[in-house]
């Protein structure tokens, strides 16, 4: 009978390998290297199911925290979900992942990204979320050079620069120098799909102005855009700098993904085609009350009424929400996430509640594709 439970130290190795077999070729660097802080039991809480010693199972789990303006929201993300050839069909899916649920909740977590969207996930309270904006930047061939700026790759000097661009973000992985170059180094994501990720910075009369974590593809992919997933500074000094870039590779087109809340780049923009999808992968929040108290500080900085919103969680997962001066009302978990993270959801609270504008409820939360992915 096999045997659920947290890594220990020694586990990781053959966590490590176990991840290699199933998602990496002979061509790949191994999982231990790209995603190094979730094989490494300093930071990871990772869950296995062993029998007889033997490792069959992995989920790796992952602590960090999220900011959301002044709110500082303790979340883990969950990846590198795999089993064994010789284990597979025994269901060791559904009764690891309730383990690591039990885990997000009982360390005091506010929710856990889930980098897929498989059936495993969605009949276990994990739910698609938020929506971004994949905008197709064509080249702008009149983009002009100007004295005193040049768009070009990060180096060491610009460490602390880079940092500060990073911290000005609404909605980010609250992340230290060290992780952020670490990150770099390790380029998770990038691995993964076998592309090419560079940090590419705008430098203006000796000042960091922007950043675009940007990936290329590599030569086996010729159909293929480069991809921008992370960026910071002002908008109109990430589209030049982008464009820079592209005039520099003497690339055509590059994919720029944009959550819903940066509606500053959206704005710069939105002369280009795009297509509109949720954030990447799922989420699941083990207790609304929990969530509800840690976002306070936020809504309540951006005015918004939702700050004034009581919750209570009931049998079946089930929501009551009250309002002053209004009747309650009963939501089920999956119409509650669609209110707080569906910025065009409409028709969930009866209409002698306060309007979308005023509640002010969604919550912006970061792509989940970027330095940090797990």
């Amino acid at each position: 009978m096999a045997t659920i439970r947290m890594l220990q130290a020694l586990d990781y190795d053959a966590a490590a390998k176990l991840s290699d077999d199933v998602f990496r070729n002979e061509k790949q660097m191994s999982m231990a290297h790209s995603f190094s802080y979730l094989f490494s039991p300093i930071t990871a809480h990772s869950f296995g199911a062993f029998e007889d010693g033997e490792l069959l199972a992995h989920m790796g789990l992952l602590p960090s925290v999220v900011r959301i303006g002044r709110s500082r929201l303790p979340v883990f993300s969950l990846g590198s979900v795999c089993t064994s050839e010789a284990a597979r069909g025994k269901g060791f899916g559904t009764d690891l992942l309730h383990k690591v649920q039990d885990h997000v909740a009982s360390t005091g977590g506010v929710m856990m990204f889930v980098s897929g969207g498989r059936s495993l996930y969605t009949r276990n309270r994990c739910y698609p979320f938020g929506q971004t904006q994949i905008y197709t930047v064509s080249a702008d061939a009149d983009v002009a050079e100007e004295d005193g700026v040049q768009a070009r790759v990060l180096t060491e000097n610009d460490c602390f620069a880079w940092y500060e661009l990073a911290q000005q973000r609404e909605a980010a992985f609250d992340l230290s120098l060290w992780d952020m170059h670490g990150l770099e180094h390790g380029g998770a994501f990038a691995s993964c799909v076998m592309m090419k990720p560079k940090v590419y910075v705008l430098e203006r009369n000796g000042q960091i102005t922007a950043y675009i974590y940007i990936m290329f593809p590599s030569a086996k992919q010729q159909d293929a855009a480069p991809r921008v997933y992370e960026y910071g500074g002002a908008a109109e000094e990430v589209v030049h700098l982008l464009q820079l870039v592209m005039k520099q590779k003497q690339i055509t087109s590059s994919k720029v993904n944009v959550p819903w809340q940066d509606t500053e780049i959206s704005s710069c923009l939105g002369s280009y085609s795009s297509e509109e999808e949720p954030n990447q992968g799922t989420l699941y929040v083990p207790s609304m009350e929990r969530l509800f108290r840690y976002m306070r500080n936020w809504w309540s900085d951006q005015g918004a009424l939702a700050a004034h919103i009581q919750v209570t969680e009931l049998e079946g997962g089930n929501v009551r929400l009250e309002y002053p001066d209004a009747a309650s009302v009963e939501l089920t978990e999956s119409q509650l996430f669609s209110l707080l993270f569906d910025p065009k959801a409409t028709d969930i609270l009866p209409p002698a509640w306060p309007s979308a504008e005023q509640l002010k409820i969604t919550i912006p939360l970061p792509y989940t594709i970027g330095l940090f992915y797990v």
